[in-house]
């Protein structure tokens, strides 16, 4: 596992400058590319996406794509979206016993691309799966365990079969109004969930679910929103439990644990 790793180790505990070294892959490639080079069809398959490739196209912009291939295949692959203070992870998809060789390969990439870098992602865990990363050392890089949180519209009236109204909004969006903002990004999957990223103030997430077509929201956050009386449904647990982390980050400062990007 990546955890365990020796630079790894090191870049939990307080970060480091120390370039990670290469790991030779045992009859594997791999490769970074934009979009623009990325063979969209053999990746949406492996990722198991239902964005359009031209959809997926429109979310990967000014992304780098790792991807690792054995026997030709496209076996392991993830996202890497730079932001101006971190590179931020998303996207991780592998077949069985792919995703560390994988990983094994980004990060030396990522040094030679970006220099000392500080990398956050965000990990989904049941309650017996954070237990035992906690076991193993496997949290040394989390700056926080938020919970992850869901809201569903009264759907009552819907039919079995859900489908969005109008067409469905390929990018995240913005939703404003006198009493608060939220920025809202479709699952993909033609689920009708919507993944909100972040909020300020008490937005109207009955009104906002109507807008952008979607039954049900989820976000992470430490606590739900707060939910004026009279006003919407409540947000309720799902029991994630959602780690989220900054490898390699060596700021003084409380580290900013929020980012909005188009995620697959």
């Amino acid at each position: 596992m990546i955890w365990d790793d020796p630079w790894v180790l090191l870049a939990m505990q307080g970060g480091t400058t120390i370039p990670p070294p290469r790991t030779p892959l045992a009859g594997q490639r791999f490769v970074c590319v934009q979009v623009r080079d990325l063979d969209l069809v053999a990746w949406i398959d492996l990722v198991g996406t239902r964005w359009t490739p031209e959809e997926v196209a429109a979310r990967l912009v000014g992304a780098w794509i790792p991807c690792l291939f054995a026997d030709g295949d496209l076996v392991a692959t993830c996202v890497l979206r730079p932001l101006p203070d971190k590179w931020i992870l998303e996207t991780l998809r592998a077949r069985k016993g792919y995703g560390t060789p994988l990983l094994r390969a980004v990060i030396p990439w990522l040094y030679a691309k970006a220099g000392p870098f500080t990398l956050g992602y965000t990990w989904e865990l049941s309650a017996p799966g954070l237990c035992g990363a906690w076991l193993k050392g496997w949290l040394g890089s989390a700056t926080t365990i938020q919970y992850g949180w869901a809201w569903s519209a009264d759907c009552s009236f819907c039919p079995t079969g859900w489908s969005p109204i109008g067409e469905r909004l390929v990018l995240p969006t913005l939703f404003q109004s006198d009493a608060g903002l939220a920025i809202v990004s479709d699952s993909g999957l033609g689920d009708g969930w919507g993944n909100v990223l972040a909020y300020r103030g008490s937005p109207s997430w009955d009104a906002i679910a109507k807008k952008g077509g979607w039954k049900a929201l989820w976000m992470r956050a430490s606590r739900p929103p707060y939910r004026p009386p009279y006003r919407d449904a409540e947000w309720i647990w799902t029991g994630e439990f959602v780690v989220v982390g900054l490898l390699n980050y060596r700021g003084e400062s409380p580290p900013d644990i929020e980012w909005i990007t188009a995620e697959i």
